[in-house]
């Protein structure tokens, strides 16, 4: 009977592996031909925020207010940020574009204290692209 349970118990966990994996690799195709067909591939290189005298101390680092934000366009076709999200809160703006094969700084003036591990960050630009990264 312990066989027999045994048997069917992984006869469902691999089945469920299996089933996540079809899963991830059609989400991660479906994700790659949308960027393909936008021409836009952006990443996100690295973020840092800023050490202010004003925030208080996280982790032993000090927080801050102001977040630069490194991304690098891989695709075919720039990407010019019409605005950024960081954890919930808009920053819209203009920016400079990101050129394919190249890497553009933005620095985000934040609302509040922050670190820089932790963070959602979206950016978008003013035709309906947007990237989100964590951080």
């Amino acid at each position: 009977m312990v066989g027999v349970t045994l048997s069917l118990g992984s006869l469902v966990v691999v089945a469920a592996t299996s089933q996540f994996g079809l899963a991830s690799s059609a989400a991660s195709l479906g994700a790659s031909l949308a960027e393909g067909a936008a021409q836009t591939q952006v990443s996100m290189v690295y973020d840092a925020v800023q050490p202010s005298g004003t925030c208080p101390a996280f982790g032993g680092q000090q927080e801050g207010t102001s977040l630069a934000v490194a991304l690098y366009d891989y695709g075919s076709q720039g990407f010019s940020p019409a605005g950024f999200v960081v954890n919930s809160t808009g920053y819209p703006g203009t920016w400079a574009e990101v050129a394919p094969g190249s890497l553009g700084v933005y620095t985000l003036a934040l609302s509040a204290c922050a670190h820089p591990s932790g963070l959602t960050i979206l950016a978008y630009d003013a035709s309906g692209d947007e990237v989100q990264f964590g951080t």
